[in-house]
C-alpha cells in the first residue's frame, strides 16, 4: 500500500486497482493487468498489501433487487453511543452500523432475506443495551442501489475492457440452500478467494463451486463488492438523509439517486419519510451540493432529515477503526435473521 505525500490518500495505481475490482471484483489479475498496464504478480502484491493493512477488501452480499431488511435508529444515554453501537456489530445480519449526529446517535443496517426475517429481528433478535433510551425503525424492500459503488477512476473504455458479461439468468433456478449459504459465509470474508480453497472448506468440487456461483450471480441473486477505506479514497464524512417523494415518483427518484457517485444506500421505507439516502462526501460542504443537487434535479422532493455520519463501526461486515480501515471480518448471513435459525 502507497500513501500519496500531499493529498494523505491511496496512490494512483492503488486507486486504480480498486476501481477495476469495483468493476469486476473476481477478475484475474492477467486481465486487470491488461488494461492497467502492470504485471499481474505487481497487482496481486499491491492488493495483498491493500488487504493486509485493512485498507481495501472484497466480500459478497445479496443483490439490491433481493435484499430485505430495515434501517434501526437508537437514542442513547450520554456517552454509550460507542457501545451500543459495538454490541450491534456483533450480528450477522447487521451489516452497516454508524454513529450520527443528532437525535438518534446510531444506526444500523438489517439484511435478511425476507421480511419475516426483518420482522422476526425488529422484534426478537435486537440486542438492546440499558443504554438505550428509544428506538425507530424504517422497514424497507428491494433496494435502489448501494451494494455495488465505485470510485470512478478509470475511464469508460478502460470500464469496458474489465467489465464481465454475467449472460443470461439460467433457465431453472434453484432456491439458496445450506450449500449456498456456506459459501455465501466463506466469500464473506475474502470475496477473491479461488474456487479451489472455497470446495475445501465446504466439501465440494472447484467446478461445483464456480458453477453454482455462475447461476447465483446470472440469476442477480448476489452481488460481489469491493470495499476501501473512504478516508483513503478522498471520501472524509457521510450523511444519512431522510428523504419525502410523491409516491407516484419514487422510483424514478430513487433509481436517479442511486446512480450518483456519492450514494452508498437508497431504499423505499415504510416510515414517515418514505426514501433513505446514505450518501459519502468529500467534505462538509460537498453536503450542500448534494443537497442543492437533490432540490434542482428532483423537484418536489423534500429532504425532511440530515445527519452526518461521525463515525462508521462496522461497513458490510467488517468492523473498521476511525480511518476506516478493517480490523475485524464478521462475515454477513442473512439468513441467520430467519425465524428458528442458527448462526454461523
Amino acid at each position: 500500500m502507497r500513501i500519496d505525500a500531499e493529498t494523505g490518500e491511496l496512490d494512483e495505481i492503488d486507486l486504480a486497482l480498486v476501481d477495476a475490482l469495483q468493476i469486476s471484483p473476481r477478475a484475474s489479475w492477467t486481465k486487470l493487468g491488461e488494461v492497467l498496464g502492470l504485471s499481474p504478480i505487481t497487482l496481486a502484491r499491491r492488493w495483498r498489501r491493500l488487504m493486509d493493512d485493512g485498507a481495501a477488501w472484497v466480500s459478497i452480499g445479496m443483490s439490491d433487487a433481493r435484499s430485505r431488511g430495515a434501517i434501526v435508529e437508537f437514542t442513547c444515554a450520554p456517552g454509550t453511543e460507542m457501545s451500543v453501537a459495538m454490541e450491534l456489530t456483533r450480528q450477522p445480519y447487521i451489516t452497516t452500523v454508524g454513529i450520527t449526529s443528532g437525535d438518534y446517535h446510531v444506526f444500523a443496517n438489517i439484511a435478511t432475506p425476507t421480511l419475516a426475517g426483518t420482522t422476526n429481528v425488529l422484534l426478537n433478535g435486537l440486542p438492546l443495551s440499558p443504554h438505550v433510551i428509544r428506538t425507530r425503525s424504517h422497514v424497507f424492500g428491494s433496494l435502489f442501489g448501494g451494494m455495488v459503488w465505485r470510485l470512478g477512476v478509470m475511464n469508460s473504455s478502460q470500464t469496458e475492457r474489465i467489465r464481465e458479461a454475467i449472460g443470461p439468468p439460467p433457465r431453472e433456478i434453484r432456491p439458496f440452500g445450506p450449500l449456498d449459504r456456506a459459501l455465501f459465509l466463506a466469500l464473506g470474508r475474502d470475496g477473491r478467494r479461488a474456487y479451489a480453497d472455497l470446495a475445501d472448506e465446504i466439501d465440494t468440487t472447484p467446478k461445483a463451486v464456480q458453477r453454482r456461483l455462475d447461476r447465483l450471480r446470472r440469476n442477480g441473486d448476489i452481488a460481489f463488492r469491493c470495499d476501501v477505506a473512504r478516508e483513503l479514497a478522498g471520501w472524509h464524512t457521510m450523511a444519512l438523509l431522510w428523504l419525502t417523494v410523491p409516491d407516484m415518483d419514487l422510483r424514478a427518484v430513487g433509481h436517479r439517486v442511486a446512480s450518483w457517485p456519492e450514494t452508498r444506500m437508497c431504499a423505499a421505507v415504510a416510515s414517515p419519510t418514505n426514501l433513505a439516502l446514505i450518501v459519502n462526501l468529500r467534505s462538509f460542504e460537498h453536503l450542500e451540493e448534494v443537497l442543492i443537487r437533490i432540490a434542482t434535479k428532483c423537484p418536489g422532493v423534500a429532504v425532511t432529515e440530515r445527519r452526518l455520519v461521525l463515525r462508521q463501526v462496522k461497513v458490510y461486515g467488517r468492523l473498521v477503526d476511525e480511518s476506516g480501515r478493517c480490523v475485524e471480518v464478521i462475515p454477513p448471513d442473512p439468513w441467520a435473521a430467519e425465524p428458528g435459525a442458527t448462526t454461523g
